[in-house]
């Protein structure tokens, strides 16, 4: 699980979040490991994954219920940001 990328990339954008939230909150299309000005079909797409990688009943390792939630708050920040609901 260390090695794995997409936690990895999680995990950076944890600690980049931590670092700034002081003022504005973790940015959740960092948590995603996406851009701003990326289409909706791509947030969708990378939000399956992490929840396919991430799920507790999928991940095949123990402790990534905090990484699911994580991605499934910024998942529906950005809904609601752009509309979706």
């Amino acid at each position: 699980m260390c090695n794995d990328p997409v936690l990895g990339e999680l995990w950076s954008a944890m600690k980049m979040g931590n670092q700034s939230s002081r003022t504005t909150g973790i940015d959740s299309y960092q948590v995603l490991g996406l851009d701003k000005a990326v289409t909706d079909d791509q947030v969708k797409k990378r939000y399956r994954e992490l929840v396919v990688r991430l799920h507790p009943d999928t991940a095949g390792v123990q402790g990534t219920e905090f990484l699911f939630q994580l991605v499934t708050a910024a998942y529906q920040q950005i809904s609601k940001v752009r509309g979706w609901r």
